[in-house]
């Protein structure tokens, strides 16, 4: 009876956890009809398809779900609106990535604050891919990235040389591009959202 007693017990953390019914049951060595019952029985309230898809992701992998950040300062909603109108001009719109190039250093600072204070992002995940030209120095133009963005070097793809081409001249783009990486469907679809809604807002009547 004490292990029943320990599995009650046990069962509803590991849920609560992000474990799935089913990577449960396996853990424990139970049926998922088991699982269903000490969690109705707990009163656990059981999550949706896409949560449970979310979850059993973040765990198998190990990559952590971004988290919106509700209850925004003044400034903190200038920041959202500034990251939403950034991503609508420079981001990529297709794909599975959330993804913005730009030469500016303080343009990719200020999106990369938004990321991290207003999208809640998992800082392992994002990486950075700097564009380059013959006439760049690699190591410099990597220190300097790594200084502007608190990305480490691991972190850093492997940089893209435009072979044959100059683009250091006159300092128009001294720095090279910097490529923001972030792999997330469902935060891309939230941009996405974000934009439309902005996009809605801005209409002039015919």
């Amino acid at each position: 009876m004490a292990a029943i007693n320990d599995k009650s017990k046990l069962i509803p953390a590991l849920y609560k956890d992000g474990f799935s019914m089913g990577q449960i049951a396996k853990k424990m060595g139970l049926s998922p009809s088991t699982i269903r019952y000490w969690l109705d029985k707990n009163g656990i309230k059981r999550r949706l398809i896409s949560d449970a898809i979310n979850s059993w992701y973040s765990i198998k992998f190990n990559k952590k779900p971004f988290k919106l950040k509700i209850n925004l300062s003044p400034n903190e909603k200038d920041l959202k609106t500034s990251g939403i109108m950034l991503y609508w001009g420079e981001g990529a719109k297709s794909g599975n990535v959330v993804k913005l190039s730009n030469s500016d250093p303080d343009l990719i600072r200020l999106f990369l604050n938004f990321l991290r204070n207003i999208c809640g992002i998992d800082e392992k995940r994002l990486k950075a891919l700097i564009h380059l030209y013959p006439d760049h120095n690699e190591n410099e133009l990597l220190q300097f990235w790594i200084k502007i963005t608190n990305i480490p070097r691991e972190r850093f793809y492997k940089p893209f040389i435009h072979k044959g081409k100059k683009g250091s001249y006159k300092n128009k783009v001294k720095w090279g591009t910097l490529a923001i990486n972030y792999p997330d469907k469902n935060l891309l679809k939230t941009l996405l959202n974000w934009i439309n809604e902005y996009r809605d807002k801005t209409k002039l009547p015919s």
